[in-house]
């Protein structure tokens, strides 16, 4: 049995030994000739070696550790605007999160809740890069064509100043900005009412009622972009004309001249212009010289702010139609003031003269507590010599006394006094040789469709008489300044 065990492991031995011979023929034989029987191709594999981040590449780098700073890099990178560059971050090595996953979800969060991005981002894409030493990720945005460009957008941190804004827009005949405003409960309806009591208590901002629309962008919390559209029907160049025009109209008064003086100047000015069928703009009241109710209290409005007097258009009705007139201050009282109502009815009356024929909204507008009455004449014993201790000239006396007896150079506006046609400064006169030659004036033509039907007869002015009127550009006449 051992000699049998003994004689298969011999043979074994025997096998095994002629293997290892042909193996290392078969290796010497591929030495000597080398690879040329082979057809197949070999590559070499080597360990990869990240490359190094180019610092000199374009585009700003911001560095970030958790996903909240990721998110307002990339709001920060969008309101630098500019359509143009790219935004780099860095994402450092105890970044906190999924870099993958957190910048699709802050890419979306800008977008959606950014009040600015939600304006004018078209698409937000970003290409992320593996760095030796950092995570990488390229930012570009595209903005939108149809969207006010960000460097113009204006921004305020409430809407303290957004007033004066848009004054400043409407006067300059601008027709569209863009504000954002970080805090703002402004809706599209309030706004759009600022917009037009501006206009209203403003008139001299523009020759005409501008229309405005307005489109609300939301952010988070009470973040807010509003895009105001402006729309003025006419061009640039008539709007800034007609502007010119309008800024040269100005009553004539003495410096030191009393609160009543100056109220009444700016109405001598404006009643003969009242025609129901006029147009409704504060240009058509004091350049054309013929305007509806609203033009009417819009230039008075605007008359009585250029000579110091605080003025409000009341929005009403009268006999139950719509209808316009004026709330004025003089010496510190209130009175309404409707120019298309006779003197003795509609100037510088209280609420209880008015109420009836007329109904608004009192608590809109100052309270009229009584109508106005000029201060009395003195009348004497105080003015007496045994008063005074003064010596009294009796022909002084009678001098006086006809001087008193005679009638005033200015009338009360209670009542209408009838002038002769024939005189040079008739209103009527004036306005008519307006329309004579308006002819020629393409601003004129234009507004002159309002004004076809007859004029209404003219009613000649209580107060001073009105100075003789002179031509000006383009065949408009304005008052004489």
């Amino acid at each position: 049995m051992y000699r049998r065990e003994d004689g298969r492991r011999a043979r074994e031995a025997k096998h095994t030994g002629w293997q290892t011979l042909l193996a290392a023929l078969a290796l010497t034989a591929l030495l000597l000739t080398g690879c040329a029987g082979f057809e197949k191709e070999y590559v070499a594999v080597t360990d990869y070696t990240l490359p190094e981040r180019d610092e000199s590449a374009p585009g700003n780098l911001v560095r970030v550790s958790d996903v909240q700073q990721l998110r307002e890099a990339i709001r920060l990178f969008v309101r630098q605007g500019g359509g143009e560059g790219r935004q780099r971050v860095v994402f450092s090595s105890e970044y906190r999160g999924n870099p993958a996953e957190d910048i699709d979800s802050a890419i979306w969060q800008v977008r959606t809740e950014d009040a600015l991005c939600a304006y004018c981002v078209e698409n937000i894409s970003y290409e992320m890069r593996q760095f030796v030493s950092s995570l990488e990720a390229d930012i570009s945005v595209t903005y939108s064509t149809g969207a006010i460009p960000v460097e113009e957008i204006i921004t305020m941190a409430y809407a303290t100043e957004l007033n004066k804004v848009i004054e400043k827009t409407i006067a300059a005949g601008q027709s569209r900005i863009a504000v954002l405003i970080s805090r703002s409960t402004l809706t599209e309806i309030n706004l759009n009412a600022r917009v037009s009591e501006l206009y209203m208590r403003n008139p001299g901002l523009a020759p005409v009622h501008p229309d405005c629309t307005i489109t609300v962008f939301s952010g988070r919390g009470n973040e807010r972009l509003f895009e105001m559209s402006f729309q003025y029907h006419m061009s640039k160049e008539q709007f800034l004309r007609r502007k010119a025009k309008l800024d040269a109209v100005m009553p004539v008064v003495p410096e030191d001249a009393d609160d009543y003086t100056r109220v009444s100047a700016a109405a001598e000015m404006l009643y003969a212009a009242c025609n129901p069928r006029g147009d409704r703009s504060v240009y058509a009241a004091l350049v054309l010289g013929r305007a509806s109710s609203e033009g009417i209290a819009l230039g008075f409005t605007e008359l009585c702010h250029r000579l110091g007097l605080e003025c409000y258009v009341v929005t009403g009705q009268k006999e139950r139609e719509d209808h316009f007139w004026n709330v004025v201050v003089v010496d510190g009282m209130a009175y309404h003031v409707d120019l298309f109502a006779p003197p003795e009815e509609g100037f510088l009356k209280s609420d209880e003269s008015f109420w009836g024929p007329y109904r608004w909204t009192t608590s809109v507008y100052p309270k009229c507590e009584k109508n106005y009455s000029e201060p009395d004449q003195p009348i004497l014993p105080e003015e007496s010599g045994a008063a005074t201790g003064e010596t009294r000239n009796p022909d002084e006396d009678e001098q006086r006394a006809a001087e008193e007896a005679a009638p005033a150079a200015v009338t009360d506006p209670g009542f209408r006094e009838e002038e002769p046609a024939s005189e040079d400064f008739s209103v009527a006169a004036e306005i008519s040789g307006r329309e004579e030659n308006n002819e020629g004036d393409p601003d004129s033509a234009a507004e002159g469709s309002a004004f076809e039907s007859p004029a209404l007869e003219p009613v000649p002015s209580p107060l001073a008489d009105m100075p003789d009127s002179s031509a000006t550009e383009e065949g408009e006449h304005t008052p004489e300044l």
